[in-house]
């Protein structure tokens, strides 16, 4: 059986895991934290806990159990998803993964950095998806926003489309070192129907023909965009059994339209789980 790849390690992805892998699928699950439960202090409204848990320990438990039953972990960042002849290709910060199905558990970040008119350019030369959007730049110059791997990761997609890229942290220490990068502070996009330049902090401005948001990491509205998800509201839109508009790939948890709560999430991976093993069962 093809293997099960599970972005998330909060609720509903060990959720998920642990019925996909109890049903005899292999599972993987990447992630390099553990999402807005990590953010948590304590959990006091969980069936099961009359005094409460801390989110620490209910996550270490969490993995500690799938840990138990065979899961593998790769405590690594995800840059995106990409079709393949068999399935689908992880890309993360360090590796690259081939899975039979996927199920998206990784919250519902979407890192909008706070710039005056991003907002009102949106669709209009601003774009977060290198992938997605890179070739309609050719010949043009473009910029990168983001000071972490993923921007580096995107820059790098970018840099095989295009001449001219340059990556801006927007005043924040870049974990990479890169010969394009400049850590002006960012005040604003400007343009009149399309976004046209972007004025800094100093006053100096700079005309690009697009730019790349990619702040912090890849969560779940950046991946969707990658892979053709259909979204709405920064959610992924699923159907009862979790499924996504494309084959194999699942989605469960605050990535998900519904209540931001444990149960929720819990019940989602469940159901996912199940559902992402049908599938690999189904493709023999």
């Amino acid at each position: 059986m093809k293997e099960l790849f599970i972005i998330g390690k909060g609720p509903a992805g060990i959720s998920a895991a642990l019925y996909a892998i109890r049903g005899g699928a292999p599972v993987t699950i990447v992630a390099k934290d553990g999402g807005a439960l990590e953010k948590a202090d304590r959990i006091e409204n969980y069936y099961g806990f009359p005094e409460g848990i801390s989110a620490k320990k209910l996550i270490e438990d969490g993995v500690a159990q799938a840990k138990r039953l065979g899961v593998k972990f790769a405590d690594e960042e995800v840059c995106g998803i990409e079709f393949a002849a068999d399935g689908y290709e992880i890309k993360t910060t360090k590796n690259s993964y081939a899975a039979g199905a996927v199920i998206l558990a990784c919250g519902t970040s979407r890192n909008v950095p706070p710039i005056e008119n991003i907002k009102k350019f949106e669709g209009a030369g601003v774009s977060y998806c290198a992938i997605c959007d890179g070739f309609f730049f050719r010949g043009k110059k473009v910029a990168v926003i983001g000071s972490g791997v993923y921007a580096l990761s995107e820059y790098e997609v970018l840099k095989n489309i295009l001449q001219d890229v340059s990556i801006f942290t927007n005043g924040e220490e870049p974990a990479f070192s890169s010969p394009a990068c400049d850590r002006r502070k960012i005040a604003s996009f400007e343009g009149k129907d399309r976004f046209e330049e972007i004025v800094f902090a100093d006053g100096s401005r700079e005309k690009f023909d697009g730019v790349f948001i990619a702040c912090g990491s890849a969560g779940a509205f950046e991946l969707a965009k990658k892979i053709g998800l259909e979204y709405s509201d920064n959610k992924i839109v699923t159907d009862e059994k979790r499924a996504t508009n494309a084959p194999g790939i699942f989605a469960a948890g605050d990535c998900t339209k519904g209540l931001q709560q444990i149960a929720k999430a819990v019940c989602d991976g469940m159901i996912a789980g199940t559902e992402a093993l049908k599938y690999l069962k189904s493709l023999g």
